[in-house]
């Protein structure tokens, strides 16, 4: 009866374990590149909530302004403030910024438009995007 009590354990403890090494990005988000050099963005705190606001932002380009990653309306041109996912990153590498979700997929790289993020109102007014449905940039 030991053997079996002892066996379920360690079967919880490693499920515990694995899923905690899935979620572990949220918190930590993706590992630096190498030569890369972190670009600041706003990020939500992390939280494990499946829903999100289901408003759609209007197509986006990624650009920078100093050491800060932004969004500008392809419409207007205005920057849009946004609350990135938790464990979101961006970083400059190999002379060009990039976003990136929490396990290291690209997201977007300057000069990229994102027509696919989805999400709501966040703090003082910045879009909060979801971290649902949004579609990694296809090319290098």
């Amino acid at each position: 009866m030991r053997t079996v009590i002892r066996s379920m354990v360690a079967v919880v403890v490693i499920i515990v374990a694995l899923v905690a090494w899935r979620l572990l990005p949220l918190w930590t988000g993706p590992a630096l590149p190498d030569g890369a050099t972190r670009l600041s963005i706003v990020t939500a705190s992390p939280h494990l909530s499946f829903g999100c606001a289901a408003a759609m932002m209007s197509p986006v380009r990624v650009a920078t302004s100093g050491d800060d990653l932004i969004l500008v309306a392809v419409e207007s041109g205005n920057t849009i403030p946004a609350i990135w996912p938790a464990g979101f990153a961006a970083w400059w590498v190999d002379g060009r910024a990039v976003v990136a979700d929490p396990w290291g997929t690209v997201i977007g790289r300057d000069g990229d438009v994102l027509d696919s993020l989805g999400g709501g109102d966040g703090a003082d007014g910045a879009f909060a995007i979801c971290p649902f449905g949004i579609v990694a940039a296809d090319r290098p």
